[in-house]
This record gives C-alpha cells, sequence and structure tokens, in this order.
C-alpha cells in the first residue's frame, strides 16, 4: 500500500465512521437504549477520532519534522497517538457519562498520563541511539 492510498483509505473510512457515529447520535434513543446503543455510540465515536487524530497527527509529523524518516514511521508514531488520545477522550466522557468525572480523578489521571509519558520516553531515549543509522 503506498502512502497516498493510506492516507485515501483513512479518510474515507474517518468519514464514514463519522457519518455512522451522526447517525447513531440521532437514532439512537439513550432512554430507551440499553448497552448496545452506548456501544455503538462509543465505538463509532473512537473510531471516528482515531482516524481524525491520527491524520491530523500525520500531516504534522510529515510537514514540521527535518528529520529524513521512512513514512511509515510517521504512519506508526501518528497511529499511536491517535489510539491513546481518542482512548483518553472516550474513558473521560464514560466517566462524564457516570458523573464520576471530578477535579480529583481528573487530576489523578492527567499525574498518571504525565508519568507514562516521562516513562516512554525514558525508556525510547535509551534505545533510539542503539543501533540506529541515523543517529551514529
Amino acid at each position: 500500500m503506498t502512502l497516498h492510498q493510506y492516507v485515501y483509505s483513512m479518510l474515507i473510512a474517518t468519514i464514514l465512521c463519522w457519518v455512522s457515529w451522526f447517525f447513531v447520535l440521532f437514532t439512537v434513543d439513550p432512554f430507551q437504549e440499553n448497552t448496545v446503543g452506548f456501544s455503538l455510540f462509543y465505538l463509532s465515536l473512537f473510531f471516528a477520532l482515531l482516524g481524525t487524530i491520527s491524520l491530523i497527527s500525520f500531516g504534522v509529523y510529515r510537514y514540521s519534522t527535518s528529520a529524513v524518516l521512512p513514512m511509515y514511521r510517521y504512519v506508526k508514531k501518528s497511529f499511536r497517538n491517535g489510539v491513546a488520545l481518542a482512548g483518553m477522550i472516550i474513558f473521560l466522557l464514560y466517566l462524564q457519562e457516570h458523573a464520576l468525572l471530578h477535579i480529583w480523578n481528573l487530576s489523578i489521571f492527567f499525574v498518571v498520563l504525565v508519568l507514562i509519558f516521562l516513562f516512554s520516553i525514558s525508556t525510547n531515549g535509551s534505545r533510539s541511539s542503539v543501533g540506529h543509522p541515523v543517529l551514529k
């Protein structure tokens, strides 16, 4: 799959996910539905956010960095960021739905995210310079 095919297929899939989310939003009655309606709502929103965030972050990575890296690294990094950010948004919406989102657990959530981010930077920093042809 070429880069253009990936971007176009991701764009079409993202548009279809947004259409499905709007369809679920306007046709499912939250007071009459059980867990299936809410699952469809969260699942379609997750995939729509995943595609949107991935495409935006890929564009930012591709046009803002001056490093010469293969495109699959940008795709991998943008997809990983899309999954993480979309998952965080869905998790926060789920907590808000159940009236569990308060300032104290939101603070704990962000502290845990910062710790995970710092841990990933510390582990990737030690591995990235070993055996990398550009950094040697």
